[in-house]
């Protein structure tokens, strides 16, 4: 059976980051992890769109807790995880400048 170059490689990039689950990042290393794990999320986000894998209900009721606006009036996937690790990356940066400027970690 021939296997699609897209399930290859989301198995393969499965086996990998399950295999380095318990990395022990470094304060400077998140920020650099969270932006390649966007472009990974941006992807997965892609696909279960495709699918409709998750609950619609369940993403409007997170868009309302979480009070996002969906662009194009579209709730979806990538609006919900894209946004997540976005705010991740911020909170991040934010705090990385805190500590470098006033030496609190």
């Amino acid at each position: 059976m021939h296997e699609h170059p897209q399930v290859r490689a989301f198995r393969q990039a499965a086996e990998v980051m399950r295999s380095e689950r318990y990395w022990q990042r470094g304060e400077d290393d998140d920020v650099e992890f969270l932006r390649a794990l966007a472009d990974v999320v941006a992807e997965i986000s892609y696909h279960l769109d495709a699918v409709q894998a998750l609950d619609v209900d369940g993403l409007a009721a997170y868009v309302c807790a979480a009070r996002l606006k969906p662009w194009a009036g579209k709730v979806n996937a990538e609006l919900l995880l894209m946004t997540a690790v976005g705010s991740a990356i911020e909170r991040r940066i934010a705090m990385t400048r805190t500590s470098r400027n006033t030496g609190v970690q």
